[in-house]
């Protein structure tokens, strides 16, 4: 029984008062059942956001005004509006920047989400194949500030069975895309895993739930060796200590400080641990990037964090951002030259690392309908910024620049003159590295925008 299970989480108490997220979709509707056997109506409020990007959008919202209405649960309906940027991180944004609101109107105690274990694994794979390090495994826990998993003990499938008893629920048909990586990832490769053994899914979550008990032991003996070593914020680590730890505390402990004094999350991968440990020893020390020109500065065995480019008061001067509108531009060290050829001139270089293609009336129509403010008028070649992300052609979703030079093993003094081609705040190509999804030439024969990179070493 569903309301069992919430209960057995551990995550609701009786006399809470909470806000449910409501699709329409099976485990959604499972969710909002379950906490109304174990509270009540009058204790609920439901949520359902209406973003208007599928035709069955409007009758999804019909469905849970039913359902709701037939429980005696207080239904909020929010109109999405016109989506802007990455898609599913603006459908995010909206669904729990609402979800927030209402929670503090109404003085709520927290706001549930119908993630189960399926879900969970399959972020899980996910995760292990796009971010590297144990913490981004770690997506999906039980409890994440105000919001609450209950349902992570089922899976999918009994999730599905519990339910259709109980109610109607909406189907949505972009589950069975393949297109979508998510979907790939639980059409295939989990089909092909329990394939091998029937318990594949279940045994991805227990090793998240050991990686996720694991973490926070060293996560507290991290903090531990931070008070040996007398840190306090704003006046560096001392190294030393830093060095007696093991790698796993090491890598931690730079984690902790670096977010500490930086406000952001910082990926602290085991290079940067290990150099920064190597670093420590030596005297004339060093600098490692952090990314977004933010960096360690080691000094005399100190560690201290730096933030966005300045060292011990003197500033590393940035190429500026430059517009892209033919002819030959420099950044840095590197030559951009971007010029509009025919669609036949394209053939020839398609799939040259050095070289992107843009479909010249996407760019224009994109800019028309966007309606840019003044300084997002141009195709611009720019900075790798702070929280910068592209959305890889290939790929579902998007990643952070951070981790494509990362991946690519691209030396730490080489990120930050690494020329980003742009259109304001949307990543369009990393030369030599990555290719947004933006602007691909399709079906036409439209002019093209070719652009092409030389930098100052072998790509």
């Amino acid at each position: 029984m569903i309301g069992r299970a919430i209960e057995d989480s551990g995550l609701v108490n009786e006399g809470d008062r909470g806000l449910v997220m409501v699709s329409g979709g099976a485990d959604s509707v499972a969710l909002l059942h379950g906490l109304h056997w174990m509270l009540g109506g009058q204790a609920l409020i439901a949520l359902h956001v209406n973003y208007g990007l599928r035709k069955e959008a409007d009758s999804d919202e019909g469905l849970v005004a039913d359902i709701c209405e037939r429980l005696g649960v207080e239904l909020v309906v929010h109109k999405a509006g016109r989506p802007e940027g990455n898609v599913q991180a603006w459908a995010r944004s909206v669904r729990f920047t609402e979800a927030e609101r209402i929670l503090e109107e109404r003085d709520l105690d927290w706001i549930a989400v119908g993630h189960n274990r399926s879900d969970q694994a399959e972020t899980f794979i996910y995760r292990l194949a796009s971010s590297p390090g144990v913490r981004s495994l770690l997506a999906m826990p039980a409890r994440s500030g105000t919001v609450i998993r209950p349902l992570l003990e089922l899976d999918r499938d009994v999730i599905r069975r519990m339910i259709q008893p109980v109610s109607r629920f909406a189907e949505d048909a972009t589950n069975d895309d393949i297109s979508f990586a998510r979907n790939r990832i639980r059409k295939q490769l989990i089909t092909e895993m329990e394939a091998v053994n029937s318990g594949a899914e279940l045994n991805i979550a227990r090793t998240r739930a050991e990686l996720e008990e694991d973490e926070e032991v060293l996560a507290d003996l991290a903090t531990g060796a931070l008070g040996q070593a007398g840190y306090l914020p704003g006046q560096g680590l001392d190294g030393r200590e830093l060095v007696r730890q093991p790698p796993a505390v090491r890598r931690r402990m730079l984690r902790l400080v670096t977010e500490e004094e930086l406000g952001r999350p910082v990926a602290i991968n085991r290079k940067i641990a290990s150099d920064a440990a190597r670093l420590v020893e030596e005297p004339e020390g060093g600098e490692l990037e952090l990314g977004g020109g933010d960096r360690l500065l080691i000094r005399r065995g100190r560690i201290s964090v730096k933030s966005g480019g300045g060292t011990g008061g003197e500033e590393i001067p940035m190429p500026e951002t430059v517009p892209l509108d033919g002819g030959t531009v420099r950044f840095g060290d590197w030559k951009i030259k971007s010029s509009v050829i025919t669609r036949a001139e394209a053939g020839s270089g398609l799939g040259n690392r050095r070289m992107a293609f843009l479909d010249q009336e996407s760019l224009l129509l994109w800019l028309i309908e966007t309606s840019p403010g003044p300084d997002d008028l141009l195709l611009t070649v720019r900075e790798w910024r702070h929280g910068d992300r592209v959305q890889p052609l290939g790929m579902e979703g998007s990643k952070k620049l951070q981790d494509v030079f990362t991946d690519a093993l691209v030396p730490a003094e080489n990120r930050r003159t690494w020329p980003v081609i742009a259109i304001g705040e949307t990543v369009i190509w990393l030369p030599g590295l990555v290719r947004s999804r933006h602007l691909l030439l399709e079906a036409g024969s439209g002019p093209v925008i070719r652009l092409e990179a030389t930098p100052p070493f072998p790509i």
